[in-house]
């Protein structure tokens, strides 16, 4: 049975009891009354039972205006909600977008003091101080693009990107470049080694991926120990490979490194001013290169992270 239909049956049957009531106090009290008796109950059972059915149709109208606002209210909340979330997710864009360009901005600056300080501190041939020269000026201008890069990726959202061809040999060398200074502090070795062939990339976001990867490689790495880059043509594309011996990476772990803020060794990582925003960052420049960071380690024995770039291959 309907709502409204058991608002009206109790509503008549309370008026109708009540009038009925008062009807036999009337009838002790005044006897004459008896004659019209039945003409007066049955009026005042249909007067309680259209007065039900009033009572009833305004409880209706309170009911539905109620709920009608009850709607209204739960919809502001709703967008109320939804606009306190889209205030959460900028902020939490902007500031991860400031998180990781403050943690891109240590790599360049790096190679920046490194080379900075071997012009300062050591007299060197002509040829060697202009190509140190060279390094500073160059991964100043990088350092220039990636700001602007990295808002577009992190605080606009940016999901393409324009790919350009590059020969590998000259790319590792790149990246050899501004990585030797921060290995060489540690006595740790870079091993290179490549296939011919050409691969397309984003340069300054890709390069900003393999720096991340050596830059990892180093500080899982013990002193004086190798760390690998080297490239293969395979089926499929160019892959490139970063390897270190160092200290690995639990099985368990593999799956969270590049979930932002994630530090498997939070110590360690503080202690070298580490973010753990680097893989993140890296995961997202591969996804803009249509691939993905392939991680291959094992606890005490070093890993291997590979990237398969589509398209790439023999020059």
């Amino acid at each position: 049975m309907s709502r409204p239909i058991k608002t009206l049956l109790v509503t008549s049957s309370i008026l109708f009891v009540i009038i009925c009531i008062g009807q036999c106090i009337a009838l002790s009290l005044e006897p004459s009354l008896a004659l019209h008796h039945g003409k007066y109950v049955a009026f005042l059972a249909f007067g309680g039972i259209f007065g039900g059915a009033g009572a009833a149709a305004i409880m209706r109208f309170v009911d539905r205006s109620g709920a009608k606002e009850t709607s209204q209210l739960k919809s502001r909340i709703d967008e109320l909600e939804r606009s306190i979330e889209d205030l959460k997710d900028v902020t939490d864009r902007r500031e991860e977008f400031i998180a990781s360009f403050a943690h891109e901005l240590k790599t360049p600056l790096t190679a920046i003091i490194g080379y900075a300080d071997m012009l300062r501190s050591k007299d060197m041939a002509p040829k060697t101080r202009f190509t140190a020269a060279g390094y500073i000026f160059s991964e100043g201008k990088r350092l220039e693009a990636l700001s602007l890069k990295l808002m577009d990726i992190i605080v606009a959202g940016k999901n393409e990107t324009e790919l350009r061809a590059f020969e590998i040999g000259y790319f590792i060398r790149s990246i050899a470049a501004v990585t030797v200074p921060s290995l060489s502090s540690d006595d740790i070795t870079l091993d290179m080694r490549w296939e011919q062939g050409e691969i397309y990339i984003e340069p300054d976001l890709f390069k900003t991926l393999m720096i991340n990867l050596v830059d990892n490689a180093r500080k899982a790495s013990h002193k004086k120990s190798i760390i690998e880059i080297y490239g293969k043509v395979e089926d499929g594309g160019y892959a490139l490979y970063v390897k270190d011996y160092g200290r690995g990476i639990a099985k368990e772990e593999l799956s969270k490194i590049t979930e932002p803020f994630y530090m498997i060794d939070k110590s360690r990582s503080r202690a070298q001013n580490g973010a753990g925003l680097g893989l993140a960052l890296c995961q997202r420049i591969a996804e803009l290169h249509d691939t993905a960071l392939e991680y291959e380690s094992e606890p005490g024995k070093g890993t291997t992270v590979r990237i398969l770039l589509k398209g790439g291959g023999k020059a």
